[in-house]
């Protein structure tokens, strides 16, 4: 029984799909609001949101590991972190304050309209089940990344993230504002009727899920700056194969880097922006049925 669920915008504070979203239903809640749950709607960084950055000290999306909740630093996100797990936690216990947290983030690669799911809950599958039952055009990626148990949702037993893009930072898109909206109308009405035991659409039995295995960098040179850029032909290429042989960087003096591995895999968040930092260029997939 789902009796409370939390939808975060604003974790990255440039990233303004969650930010406006979050801030209509706070003006107007009616739209998340469910008889048989409790709908909270949260800004999860509001500093970051005020200054239009990605984060004040450090990324906030990295900062709910079990150690840095249990001895946090001093900076503004560790203390943000720990009032967040306060509010829907605390992480780990047998009972949260919330059940589900849904946490809403905009990316500057084409990654359409896609979940990030590192949670392996039987509820969270089911959730994502449904959805790609009603979004056909929605895609799965299931993350295993630079540092693991760390996001928002990994606060409550169940959750995921909604990733759509292309979206500049600090810029609002309305198409993908409103295919992020449907979404969440979507999952909320999922929690409805589970809670009362309706019907559900017919559900594939399999879900298609684009399954982490590595994190690609940039070519770099002895003083680690960039010393190439993502090839042109792999560019926006999001959720599609790339094999051995074909273009994957373009260096600065022209010349190509190809990829070389045995395996063809799936490129997805390709070039985005907030991943410079993080030293990689995009991240690869395999393609499997769960």
């Amino acid at each position: 029984m789902i009796r409370r669920v939390a939808i975060t915008g604003g974790t990255h504070g440039n990233e303004l799909t969650g930010v406006y979203l979050v801030k209509k239903w706070q003006n107007d809640p009616i739209p998340v609001t469910r008889e048989s749950f409790e709908t909270l709607t949260l800004h999860a960084n509001p500093e970051a949101i005020k200054a239009c950055r990605r984060y004040i000290d450090r990324d906030l999306n990295r900062s709910f590991a079990t150690a840095d909740l249990a001895n946090p630093a001093t900076h503004y996100e560790a203390t943000r972190a720990c009032e967040l797990n306060a509010l829907l936690g605390p992480k780990g216990a047998e009972e949260t304050a919330v059940d589900f947290i849904l946490d809403l983030h905009s990316t500057t690669a084409n990654m359409g309209l896609s979940l990030v799911v590192s949670s392996e809950s039987t509820l969270t599958w089911e959730a994502v089940r449904y959805l790609c039952a009603r979004e056909p055009k929605l895609r799965v990626y299931r993350w295993q990344g630079d540092e693991e148990d760390a996001f928002v949702d990994s606060i409550a037993p169940n959750g995921f993230a909604i990733e759509v893009g292309p979206v500049p930072q600090g810029v609002l898109r309305s198409d993908l504002f409103m295919q992020t909206e449907t979404l969440v109308y979507h999952l909320l009405d999922f929690f409805e009727k589970s809670n009362r035991k309706a019907a559900l659409p017919e559900l594939h039995e399999k879900v298609t899920v684009y399954d982490h295995v590595a994190l690609i960098d940039y070519p770099r040179d002895a003083n680690g700056d960039l010393n190439g850029m993502v090839h042109e032909n792999r560019q926006d290429r999001d959720f599609t194969l790339i094999q051995k042989g074909d273009p994957l960087f373009r260096k600065l003096d022209g010349s190509v880097i190809c990829y070389e591995g045995e395996e063809p895999l799936y490129t997805l968040f390709i070039n985005e922006a907030a991943y410079y930092e993080k030293g990689f260029a995009m991240t690869l997939a395999r393609k499997i049925e769960l």
